[in-house]
């Protein structure tokens, strides 16, 4: 399963002591041909993402649009849109932030969801290094859920806690290096399986105008949630492995190239198939996914 994302970043502009940021973006994807490790065929996405702050703070909105068809032709497609919200406030030593990220769905695993997002971090500076950490803290909610036995319709609940530590070494002038570990625990007492764990690994190496970044993770993740709260997996699939490496290149006049790719393994749940409370797709599925962005910002 092979899944492509083409984004361009557009629009920055400043205001006094503000600055804006405007990001539109579209992807492609193909969940591969066989049948017998997603039931999902090819999926449109489209989106944007805006931000407003300073140094003290910082407002948040994303939204985005997906539509996906399946092999079997006879099946709707569907259709989703997620709006993202934040709000983070900082000081001389630690930030917090307040977050929620709306889901609406043509999906009937799990439905519309609704996350309530808190943070709180803290950072302290050793001349030119830099040592940050904090806990992320997310409660999806589900009115109109299944478990995994797909037998009726239920409420679904989910506590997710991510911890999180980075440390940013200043080589020297040419160089830099940053390592960011994180730790992602789920509880709940809806699914047929209480609790989660999974971890993520990157480490960034800064050469003048390139950066290179090489990322993991691994564990298990079910409904889970990433990137601050502004990615939702909003399905009954379940997250396993998965790798990427990203390549960056500041240009002249604020510009700034990335390319990157990654790869993920997961098991697909398919509602359409659960016979006697048992799924029938039981083979992992793996998808790659290829980003490309160009920001401006002045």
């Amino acid at each position: 399963m092979k899944k492509l994302i083409l984004a361009s970043i557009l629009v920055c502009g400043s205001l006094m002591a503000e600055v804006m940021t405007v990001l539109p973006y579209v992807g492609g994807i193909d969940y591969g041909k066989d049948g017998s490790k997603s039931i999902k065929d090819k999926a449109l996405l489209v989106g944007a993402y805006a931000s407003v702050g300073t140094l003290d703070y910082l407002v948040e909105f994303g939204y985005s649009n997906i539509n996906a068809t399946y092999k079997d032709s006879t099946l709707t497609n569907l259709s989703q849109d997620d709006f993202f919200l934040a709000y983070s406030k900082y000081y001389e030593k630690f930030m917090f932030k307040i977050a929620t990220h709306h889901v609406s769905t043509t999906d009937v695993e799990l439905g519309d969801a609704n996350v309530l997002i808190a943070s709180l971090g803290g950072y302290n500076w050793f001349g030119y290094d830099k040592l940050s950490y904090g806990l992320d803290g997310y409660y999806s909610y589900y009115s109109k859920g299944h478990d995994e036995g797909y037998t009726a319709l239920k409420p679904i609940g989910i506590v997710q806690f991510t911890p999180y530590l980075s440390f940013y070494k200043a080589i020297n002038f040419n160089w830099g290096n940053t390592l960011l570990l994180k730790a992602n625990y789920q509880i709940t007492s809806d699914f047929l399986k209480d609790n989660y764990t999974s971890f993520e690994i990157s480490d960034t190496i800064y050469y003048n105008s390139l950066f290179v970044t090489l990322r993991a993770y691994g564990g298990e993740m079910k409904a889970g949630v990433k990137d601050g709260g502004a990615t939702v997996f909003n399905t009954l699939d379940l997250m396993k492995t998965g790798y990427g490496l990203k390549l960056g290149y500041f240009l002249s006049g604020g510009l700034v190239a990335t390319l990157s790719y990654d790869a993920n393994v997961y098991r697909e749940y398919d509602e359409n198939g659960v016979t006697n409370g048992t799924p029938t797709i039981t083979q992992d599925a793996q998808n790659a996914v290829a980003l490309v962005s160009l920001s401006y910002s002045f």
